[in-house]
């Protein structure tokens, strides 16, 4: 995994001089994709179909048109997933979360990647009747986000990518742990990896679906988000083996903390 610091969010200016989002500017930025998204999902709606009518009337041309149905489906199921996740985004208020679903939510928001969804083989097999808790979603979503970002960067000139997520139950926590096969980081580099600023990145990392979007919003931002639900991440990695990042969720601590929430 390579390493960003808090180089994003916040109410700062980056050493580059560039405005960092407030959590106000973000939950803006989350309405706007999902009216965007809503608006795309009902002529997406109607051109499918259409498509139906079509196949029922021309009958020779089926075979076509179920192949441009099938993309139709594809988008209206990218377009579901960027609702769920702005809709998550933009409230930001304490809901009932199951990690489960949520780590599997953002496994598909990065299947937008062509690296995540073809060059890299994901393993992800949580098990049943994991405990749900009360929480603030985003920020989970949002660190799981960066941590994603890292893996399939670190990767990108790995000849095996392979990312494999775990999430147990130990006693009172809630255990995620994401290791990549990406280029690793030496001793020197993971003592600095929670630092604002630090980076090993180079700007070809940018212009990448959906790296873009967390491009310097890093390890520390992650650690920032969590520290006041008494969230511990830890990293331990290789150079030239991968990373792996482990969450530690005290989540019956952050449950009764919001028990009055909902």
């Amino acid at each position: 995994m390579g390493v960003t610091g808090n180089m994003g969010m916040g109410t700062d200016s980056s050493s580059s001089g560039k405005e960092i989002p407030s959590p106000e500017k973000l939950a803006k930025i989350g309405l706007l994709v999902a009216g965007i998204s809503h608006n795309l999902y009902g002529p997406l709606t109607g051109i499918m179909g259409t498509l139906d009518l079509l196949k029922m009337k021309h009958p020779d041309l089926a075979k076509d048109l179920e192949r441009v149905s099938g993309l139709a489906r594809r988008l209206q199921d990218e377009i579901r997933v960027m609702l769920h996740k702005a809709e998550i985004e933009y409230r930001g208020s304490v809901v009932m979360i199951e990690m489960a679903k949520l780590v599997e939510g953002e496994i598909e928001f990065y299947k937008g990647d062509p690296r995540f969804k073809h060059m890299t083989e994901i393993t992800f097999e949580p098990p049943e009747n994991l405990p749900s808790f009360r929480a603030s979603a985003g920020d989970f979503t949002q660190s799981i986000s960066n941590i994603f970002a890292n893996a399939i960067e670190a990767m990108e000139e790995s000849e095996k990518k392979e990312l494999t997520i775990a999430i147990v139950e130990e006693g009172d926590n809630l255990v995620l742990t994401i290791a990549d096969t990406g280029i690793g980081m030496d001793e020197e580099t993971l003592a600095h990896a929670f630092d604002p600023f630090f980076t090993t990145k180079t700007p070809t990392a940018g212009g990448k679906f959906p790296a873009t979007l967390a491009q310097g919003l890093g390890l520390t931002h992650a650690k920032n988000m969590l520290d006041s639900a008494g969230v511990a991440i830890d990293l331990a990695s290789k150079q030239g083996e991968g990373t792996t990042v482990t969450m530690t969720i005290p989540y019956k601590d952050i449950d009764s903390r919001h028990a009055a929430s909902l």
